[in-house]
């Protein structure tokens, strides 16, 4: 399960909000910033950490993502924690946000240090499980945050309680809602078989989501420098690929190696947004400006009559 990139994203946009579903209940705090650390030599780079203020006080929440388990989350978390507490000069408190089921199972819930059988050193962390956090308390929110999450919550695997998250969050503003609306169609699609996915959701609204932040990332990214433009040519090959598997999977082999190839954003933009419209056999012409190959069906060879009669 690819859960990184939506995270990141998630928490650098609606980390405000969240905050009480990553163990930081005290009230007033405010995420002041919101950071993806690279630490130095060996290079290490952390999931998200969130600078939090409250009356003139800071420190830090650093944030591990897991959908899969890992026994070794205790030791990397403190070396993660140790290294960014000499980064920071401060306080860096560490949540391990585990996504998924299974992804705790006999993982010690600190680092501990034995000298024979007696813990000669211990340095604990705070485990948020989502599972076990109720879907409705992030309905009941009505914040953008926590509505994306709903797709990983306690019953959030029946299609109401996904498709009112969804409905709050069309009935938001675009810009407030779009990240977290991407972010819940991207664990909603892989924690859903298809039939479900698209009939709860609507193939328009995944449609117009993902097209619409297609068109936020190009923007972000022609503002940036020019060595920003080669992130901008992968989200688009990206987003195109992916829907290219949903809509014309018959034709991906002869599909994607022609994406892969292209070094247009303009191009591949046009190709995304015809994806859906188009049959396979016209969207493979417009792509690579050949009709597909029809593999010859070998038939059955029948007696001749000749051989067929008795003698």
């Amino acid at each position: 399960m690819d859960t990184d990139r939506p995270l990141k994203v998630l928490f650098e946009r609606q980390g405000q909000s969240l905050l009480p579903f990553i163990g930081e209940h005290r009230t007033g705090v405010r995420v002041a910033a919101v950071e993806s650390v690279e630490l130095p030599v060996p290079k290490r780079t952390i999931d998200s950490v969130l600078r939090l203020e409250r009356d003139g006080l800071v420190w830090y929440r650093h944030l591990e993502f897991q959908a899969q388990r890992d026994p070794d989350v205790p030791r990397r978390c403190f070396e993660y924690n140790s290294r960014l507490i000499l980064h920071y000069d401060a306080a860096v408190l560490t949540t391990v946000l585990y996504l998924l089921p299974g992804a705790d199972r006999d993982v010690p819930d600190a680092f501990r240090l034995y000298v024979g059988e007696w813990i000669a050193y211990e340095w604990r962390f705070d485990v948020v499980r989502l599972w076990e956090i109720d879907a409705q308390s992030a309905l009941e929110s009505g914040e953008p945050g926590p509505l994306a999450l709903v797709p990983l919550l306690r019953g959030g695997d029946e299609p109401a309680r996904v498709l009112e998250a969804v409905r709050k969050l069309d009935a938001m503003p675009k810009p407030q809602a779009v990240d977290a609306m991407s972010v819940l169609l991207d664990f909603a699609g892989q924690r859903y078989d298809r039939a479900t996915f698209w009939n709860v959701l609507g193939k328009d609204r995944v449609m117009q989501s993902w097209l619409y932040q297609l068109g936020a990332d190009e923007g972000e990214a022609k503002g940036e420098a020019k060595g920003e433009a080669k992130g901008e040519l992968k989200a688009v090959r990206r987003m195109c690929a992916d829907l290219v598997k949903e809509f014309h999977p018959d034709s991906a082999a002869a599909l994607l190696p022609a994406i892969e190839a292209c070094e247009q954003p303009e191009t591949l933009r046009s190709w995304t947004l015809q994806c859906a419209k188009l049959s396979d056999e016209a969207f493979v012409v417009l792509v690579t400006g050949k009709p597909p190959v029809r593999v010859a069906r070998s038939r059955a060879t029948r007696p001749s009559r000749r051989s067929s009669k008795r003698r």
